[in-house]
């Protein structure tokens, strides 16, 4: 896991690349605090190159890629540089320094993320001849690249963002991986080609101007999306989508990008089959088994996110099942958020889920007080403004995995996109059953997960918002949310009417599966997947998520019918039915759904008078600031409702405006 960065010049228009390069790695180091490397390219010269940060065993030694040149000693005269943060995990030596090449430096590589069938694949290329000089994933990828080229992506199990350099063709190949855990930015335009895992790094490029896109902060107040589009909250900086590669002629510029991947749904409502079910139940606990198993591929000992449901209790049960299988004695380190409201906190759970493993469980406390300290290095470490305070559970959460000596943690980020663990997706079920006539099914259904008096209103509730409010017309749309959501009170009138156009929402899919395939990929998990990998990387963490990445398990997953995972009320039902016996009934069991849950809304109360000078006059594009002066106490105190996570966003936006520099 780490930090990755590079730069093409087109013309010598831009000066200074060494020094760019220098920032650019500079605001990637938390990513990688085990190493730094360099590759220099022109016509005439190939250096990989050192830094102070680059590890001393990483330096003229016997290596093709071993540093040979300090930076400092190095011209200006270059039209390309690839640069690396390293946060050690596989192969610890030097053979797994990047910037890394092979065959003599016909290809070069500067990588992110984790291959975890990397050994597998790599038996497969030593047969066709390939040999390896280290025990890295990253040289997997560079050889699977030589043999298959853009096909080697579909024998990738994993995450993943890369750029290859091949010196030959004089063209970078960039990849990331299908849904989106590893990040990837660029810039560019007639001079330039820049990119690199955050887009702080890009910001702080001296040949980048860039500014607030207020599209997307538009989307985020009103619709509630970060980054649902490639364009987000810096103009000109391009988020790289999941699923996609790109190619550069770094001689002419040319420049395209392509989707090498699509997810396949199963859309048909199929009978309940009690035998077919069971096969498959069966082959969801062989698949998650083995998902879980080969993301333990680790030289550093791992660690478990601990939240008390279903999806990271699972994880922590297969963990500790799979080391008892192989003799293994080490005690898994577990890391939970806690809080002494119990309408929030989930610890309870937590510790149950831990109590028959061999672990040493931790929990973490955040306070309103520490969310104030930590406040501008949350939404910093975040590179774009955040929903809620959740997001400051798992940064702690983190943070005590890093003082615990822990450099990898499993997490379920991903099950309930996967499974259909959200309340919504009921609605989306019991929409396809109406829409097929199942009328005995859906009351079955609905009687199962409410009582009479909640369960019409809740599907009123949810028609309304999925499948009619969207068919309306723009302005009524507009005028429907003004009504409804009273953050927009304190929205800027002028901004709120000149992008209203963009309320139109996506339309809701017609079945539960098609449901699920929107929210992973592209959309919801791709956000959580975002402040997932930042609030990780910010403590040198390198977070795994096999729910979200595990190609094997998603895929068999996509193609089961709806009604194996919603069934009698119960979601994620042929996930919990899978688990029985491995993970506590008292979790398996459990109908709430928290999901790293804070008390929001009373820590904005606590905090309030904190982030008071944070409401400047320069927020006055987009809030109306003389309301939101005039009510400011009300806004951020009697006005919230329990579990409000709208207002948060004003406090996070106008915190982002600031230590940007925006």
């Amino acid at each position: 896991m780490c930090g990755i960065g590079g730069i093409v010049r087109f013309n010598n228009t831009v000066k200074n690349i060494k020094g760019a390069a220098q920032i650019l790695n500079a605001n990637i180091a938390h990513r990688g605090p085990d190493g730094e490397g360099y590759f220099f390219y022109n016509q005439s010269q190939a250096i990989p190159a050192y830094s102070k940060h680059t590890p001393q065993l990483c330096i003229q030694n016997r290596l093709d890629y071993g540093a040979v040149k300090s930076i400092d000693e190095l011209h200006d005269d270059f039209d390309l540089v690839l640069l690396h943060r390293r946060l050690a995990i596989i192969d610890l030596n030097a053979s797994g320094h990047q910037p890394m090449c092979i065959d003599n430096g016909k290809l070069w590589i500067s990588y992110n993320g984790e291959i975890y069938n990397y050994k597998e694949i790599r038996k497969e290329l030593e047969l066709k001849g390939c040999i390896f000089v280290s025990e890295s994933d990253t040289e997997v990828i560079l050889y699977a690249y030589k043999i298959w080229g853009k096909n080697c992506l579909h024998k990738f199990n994993g995450m993943w963002a890369f750029v290859i350099f091949d010196t030959e063709k004089k063209m970078l190949f960039g990849a990331r991986d299908r849904f989106g855990v590893k990040p990837f930015y660029f810039y560019k335009d007639k001079n330039i080609f820049s990119f690199a895992s955050e887009q702080k790094a890009l910001v702080k490029m001296p040949f980048i101007q860039t500014a607030i896109r207020p599209e997307a902060v538009y989307d985020y107040f009103v619709k509630g999306e970060i980054e649902y589009e490639p364009l987000s909250f810096f103009k000109h900086i391009v988020e790289l989508f999941p699923a996609h590669y790109f190619e550069l002629y770094t001689n002419t510029g040319n420049f395209n990008i392509e989707r090498y991947y699509v997810l396949q749904t199963h859309n048909e409502l199929e009978a309940f089959d009690e035998e077919n079910f069971a096969q498959s139940k069966n082959e969801v606990g062989t698949l998650l088994k083995e998902a879980v198993k080969i993301r333990l591929r680790s030289d550093v000992s791992v660690g478990a996110c601990l939240s008390g449901g279903i999806d990271s209790s699972a994880i922590v049960a297969l963990v500790d099942q799979l080391y008892k299988e192989e003799g293994q004695n080490e005690k898994i380190k577990l890391f939970t958020a806690a809080f002494h409201d119990p309408t929030v906190d989930e610890s309870t759970y937590a510790a149950r889920a831990a109590e028959n493993t061999n672990s040493t469980f931790y929990k973490v406390f955040p306070q309103a007080t520490d969310l104030v300290n930590d406040l501008e290095s949350l939404i910093y470490s975040q590179d774009v403004p955040i929903w809620s305070t959740s997001t400051y559970a798992q940064f702690r959460v983190m943070q005590k995995a890093k003082e615990s000596g822990i450099k990898v943690v499993l997490d379920g980020q991903g099950g309930d996109e996967l499974f259909a663990g959200y309340h919504s997706y009921y609605y989306n079920y019991w929409a396809q059953l109406l829409s097929n006539y199942k009328w005995l099914r859906l009351h079955r259904e609905m009687k199962e997960f409410l009582p009479w008096y909640k369960r019409y209103s809740f599907f009123i509730k949810q028609h309304l918002r999925f499948s009619t409010i969207h068919k309306l017309p723009t302005f009524i749309q507009y005028q429907i949310n003004r009504n409804y959501f009273g953050d927009f009170y304190y929205l800027n009138p002028i901004f709120l009417n000149d992008y209203r156009s963009r309320i139109a929402t996506r339309e809701v899919p017609g079945n539960l599966n098609q449901m699920l395939h929107q929210e992973f990929t592209n959309t919801r998990l791709k956000s959580y997947l975002k402040c997932e990998d930042r609030c990780s990387m910010w403590h040198g963490v390198e977070s795994r998520t096999p729910f979200a990445d595990d190609i094997n398990l998603i895929n068999y997953v996509f193609k089961l019918p709806a009604g194996y995972k919603i069934k009698n009320g119960i979601s994620k039902y042929i996930l919990r039915e899978s688990l029985r016996g491995l993970v506590p009934d008292i979790i398996l069991n459990r109908k709430d759904k928290m999901g790293f849950a804070t008390p929001n809304s009373q820590w904005i109360r606590e905090i309030k008078d904190a982030v008071r000078p944070y409401f400047t006059n320069d927020l006055k594009d987009f809030m109306d600031m003389e309301k939101v002066n005039r009510d400011f106490n009300q806004m951020l105190s009697s006005n919230l409702d329990y579990n409000d996570t709208r207002t948060f966003k004003f406090i996070a936006f106008a915190v982002w405006k600031k230590v940007y520099g925006l």
